[in-house]
């Protein structure tokens, strides 16, 4: 088995160094992955002053991002069952996300009416 030893990114200002990983020693099959063979989901929607569910409980199973779609309006969340502007805070154009699906819904609420706001994840 031979071992090589490729220059760190600092010093390959020309390009990345292709690689291909293969099952074993002669085989040029690549190797598949077995990850996650649903598709993902994506939402928007509108939340005024009132809290209410962004995002239903159980609903993604891999990961999760909320973005703040609002040009002013700050978008707060929690994942309690009433958001309040005391919760997480995502600025206009800022995005939450985790590396998780949660298991319980997710409620927000805007400082003013109409803020808006993405979902995607799987």
């Amino acid at each position: 088995m031979a071992l090589y030893n490729f220059p760190n990114a600092q010093d390959n200002d020309a390009a990345a160094i292709p690689v291909r990983i293969t099952a074993g020693s002669g085989d040029s099959s690549p190797i598949t992955s077995a990850g996650p063979a649903e598709a993902g989901v994506s939402a928007s929607g509108t939340v005024g002053t009132t809290s209410a569910q962004l995002v239903a409980a159980g609903a993604y199973k891999g990961w999760l991002t909320v973005q703040n779609t609002h040009a002013s309006n700050t978008l707060y969340a929690s994942f309690g069952a009433t958001a309040t502007t005391s919760d997480f805070a995502i600025a206009p154009g800022a995005a939450l996300t985790l590396p998780f699906g949660p298991t319980n819904a997710l409620s927000g609420v805007g400082s003013g009416a109409g803020t808006s706001f993405a979902v995607v994840g799987y």
